[in-house]
């Protein structure tokens, strides 16, 4: 290991600064005090994670990816949990729980939907953006025969978001992903009611980081005041701000578009 990978615990993230499992990874790895080499990416403008190189490190083609000593963790679940050194295997029933029940609820149809729903132009412009993306791994494929497989695989991923984000039937869809980011709210609160001051009573943990992106990912979609008026909730909420972590991590709780123009043009080095 070199001086520069003792410096960083050997650890490089890849990520992209307002990706929403980007930002569980940054703050899983701010609170365990591990540092890193970042890599920006560019996931709109450049398509960077679609790139040959990136798709044989993740074949997912997603952000974040965490590459340590012999091994990638290419999902924001595997990063938090190495974080805080715990294989899911270790987990305790609580925690799982509340893990999976963040997993398994699809945070992209809640901004994109909610943002489809609001914008006339985004219901015009998102649909074709998301065709072009599924078109260009199509195109993708047989340039790089190795990767076809992966490549023909998230192309049907586009066409299946193409579908989700159907115009004439995302204001339903949106409806339901905030009822359902709502009935979460209910449930945190329920969970607060001791006055615990973590999500499992025992300290703060990958729960916790996890949860704390989701209640910033609900600032970022106008459902901040639902948070607000929940007392419990809100508590925790102001205290997981409080934390060092949660400004290390660069959480966003609202759209920075000049800031995100700003990386697409000049991204960092």
């Amino acid at each position: 290991m070199t001086q520069a990978d003792a410096a960083t615990d050997g650890l490089t993230l890849y990520h992209a600064p307002s990706s929403y499992y980007s930002m569980i990874a940054r703050l899983s790895l701010a609170e365990a005090g591990l540092a890193y080499r970042p890599v920006y990416m560019d996931i709109h403008l450049r398509a960077s994670q679609q790139q040959p190189a990136y798709a044989r490190l993740n074949p997912n083609m997603t952000v974040p990816t965490l590459v340590r000593p012999g091994q990638a963790l290419d999902q924001s679940r595997a990063i938090a949990e190495f974080a805080f050194g715990l294989p899911d295997v270790a987990l305790d029933a609580e925690t799982r729980g509340w893990l999976d029940l963040h997993y398994g609820y699809p945070i992209e149809e809640l901004t994109f939907g909610g943002l489809l729903a609001r914008n006339p132009v985004a219901r015009l412009m998102i649909p074709k953006v998301l065709a072009r993306s599924h078109r260009r791994l199509l195109a993708l494929a047989p340039a790089n025969p190795d990767l076809a497989p992966l490549y023909r695989a998230r192309a049907e991923v586009f066409a299946g978001r193409v579908r989700t984000f159907d115009p004439q039937q995302v204001q339903a869809l949106s409806l339901a992903r905030r009822a359902q980011a709502i009935g979460f709210l209910d449930r945190l609160e329920a969970n607060f009611a001791d006055r615990r001051q973590t999500i499992v009573a025992a300290g703060y943990g990958v729960a916790d980081a996890v949860w704390t992106v989701f209640l910033g990912r609900m600032e970022f979609a106008g459902l901040g005041a639902e948070v607000a008026r929940r007392p419990a909730l809100a508590r925790y909420w102001a205290a997981m701000q409080a934390r060092a972590s949660f400004a290390a991590a660069d959480i966003w709780t609202r759209m920075d578009l000049g800031r995100l123009l700003g990386a697409i043009l000049w991204p960092p080095k």
